[in-house]
């Protein structure tokens, strides 16, 4: 078999498939556009939910659950080479959140501060005049936390200017944090904090929770850290945080480094070859906006071209991310019933595979002529996840259909994790060998 793999989806799981086919030493192509689920992620790096994780805690007595299983050795070298997160041997990490929660995480992007790390400490939030950061509230908030009492962890909010120029009252989060990928500004804010710390009274403080900013092309927490002295780092956003920013940049210099081809345009359709030259692959991966000709230059809106490849991983996400779409029947409705009961889901390319709910059967379930019942099936409920939650692509393994391999939230029935997701990837990228 010719070599010749063709990824789509950019985000964690693409990239693993990419990373692990490269590895074996075939041409991989990535197709992607736009933002996915990972670009918007908030940096912790999950194994398994983490409202599952406490909830067994809080069954089995342990508020603050840290026993983790190693990583596999692929993964570990995967993590390694992306170079964005810290995921400890055998223990979890623990973050704070903007929203006052302290959560588990069995690892993190490393300019998260590892609350699990500390005990008996005081822990330092510098007050700033931004959206989003009430530095007195989240410091409240996490006192009285269940984690921060087993750890004797206490939450102080100051004043030390963190803000240097009276637009960042006003920036987004990313601005902000592109401005710390300097190393004069970021030697400003060090300054900052340590004459800051000089002035707290009372309890000596063992760390500094700052805000979504420390760096946007990579993280700053570490040379942060080193400057002050005293470990500092970001609490967790759950959605639009610069560490999306921060994975993409990490992702595009790593497939540089491995040597995969990016086409930056938004795959259509996936299907058997009909003629051509076999050694040219048997599938045909169809791109929207071209002219027929080169896939990497875009052409007038309908035209299309396609990428030749022996196997293709579908890495497009689930329905946070578009992968999947929410198609039921009363959008073809108009003043009268719908045509029909139909599948109320569907791919957002398309593909010779097959929609299910989780289960070992394909999609079933239709409630009525409406489609589901969402207050009934779509919500979740302790112990159970939600219907939309589960919908996907039904896999054996990672195989999907004929040469076709699926891998992160677009695989039905698997949590949605950013581990998950990684281990999907590299199960995808292994099988095209």
């Amino acid at each position: 078999m010719s070599g010749r793999v063709v990824v789509i989806g950019a985000g964690v799981a693409g990239l693993a498939a990419a990373w692990s086919a490269r590895r074996a030493g075939r041409e991989v192509t990535l197709v992607s556009t736009g933002a996915g689920a990972s670009a918007l992620g908030g940096g912790a790096v999950d194994d398994v939910p983490w409202d599952q994780l406490l909830r067994a805690g809080r069954v089995l007595g342990d508020l603050a659950p840290s026993a983790a299983r190693p990583l596999s050795p692929e993964t570990e070298a995967f993590v390694s080479d992306l170079g964005l997160w810290e995921v400890p041997a055998t223990e979890r990490s623990w973050v704070a959140t903007v929203a006052g929660r302290l959560r588990p995480a069995r690892g993190r992007d490393r300019a998260l501060l590892d609350l699990g790390r500390l005990e008996g400490a005081l822990v330092i939030l510098p007050r700033a005049d931004r959206a989003g950061w009430d530095a007195d509230a989240i410091a409240a908030a996490l006192s009285g936390a269940s984690f921060a009492r087993a750890r004797s962890l206490a939450f102080r909010a100051v004043d030390v200017p963190v803000l240097r120029f009276e637009d960042e009252h006003r920036v987004a989060d990313a601005d902000l944090a592109a401005r710390h990928d300097d190393e004069a500004r970021l030697g400003w804010l060090a300054g900052q904090l340590r004459a800051g710390l000089a002035a707290v009274e009372g309890r000596r403080a063992g760390a500094i929770l700052l805000g979504p900013w420390l760096g946007m092309l990579a993280p700053r927490a570490p040379a942060l850290s080193a400057a002050v002295g005293l470990p500092c780092g970001e609490a967790l956003v759950g959605a639009g945080s610069p560490a999306g920013l921060r994975f993409e940049a990490a992702r595009d210099r790593l497939l540089d480094a491995i040597g995969v081809e990016r086409v930056r345009r938004r795959a259509i359709r996936v299907a058997a070859r009909e003629g051509g030259a076999v050694a040219e692959g048997a599938l045909a991966v169809s791109l929207a906006g071209h002219d027929g000709g080169d896939p990497h230059t875009p052409g007038p809106a309908g035209d299309e071209a396609a990428l030749f490849a022996d196997t293709v991983v579908l890495a497009i996400g689930g329905l946070a991310a578009g992968g999947v779409v929410y198609a039921p029947p009363e959008r073809e409705a108009r003043t009268e019933l719908p045509p029909g009961g139909k599948v109320p889901f569907a791919l957002s390319l398309e593909a010779p595979v097959v929609l299910s709910a989780g289960g070992p059967e394909p999609m079933g379930i239709v409630a009525s002529m409406h489609g589901p019942e969402l207050d009934v099936r779509a919500w979740p409920l302790p112990g159970r996840e939600s219907a939309l939650e589960r919908v996907g692509v039904r896999c054996a393994g990672m195989r999907a259909g004929d040469r076709i391999y699926a891998a992160g939230d677009v695989v039905a029935g698997r949590p949605r994790t950013v581990l998950e997701a990684v281990a999907g990837g590299l199960a995808a990228g292994t099988l095209t060998r």
